[in-house]
């Protein structure tokens, strides 16, 4: 078997057409990856505060980190044209709703 955790899906690239077919391929895409609830809904930040252990802040570290993965597939995905719209984004769900 070939890879794993969705690495042999590869992202069509966005051009400025195509956005419902280029949507639905990123969703499985994300969704592979366990990342489509970030891209969908933001980051959502725990509510409690940090405990003895520090649980919380190792939580946003890995949601963080999660979001990046995300913003940088989307970034992946999109055309030289294309980029310039979220190149200031700093997170797949700023992203996703700009190209949406």
């Amino acid at each position: 078997m070939a890879g794993s955790g969705g690495s042999d899906l590869r992202a069509p690239i966005f051009n400025g057409e195509n956005y419902e077919f280029w949507k639905i391929r990123m969703r499985i895409i994300f969704k592979s990856h366990g990342i489509w609830n970030l891209v969908e809904k933001g980051l959502q930040v725990p509510d409690s505060k940090v405990d003895e252990e520090g649980s919380s802040d190792s939580e946003m570290v890995s949601l963080l980190m999660k979001d990046a993965k995300a913003l940088g597939i989307i970034q992946g995905a999109v055309s030289d044209d294309i980029f310039p719209r979220i190149s200031n984004e700093e997170t797949s769900k700023g992203a996703w709703d700009i190209l949406h």
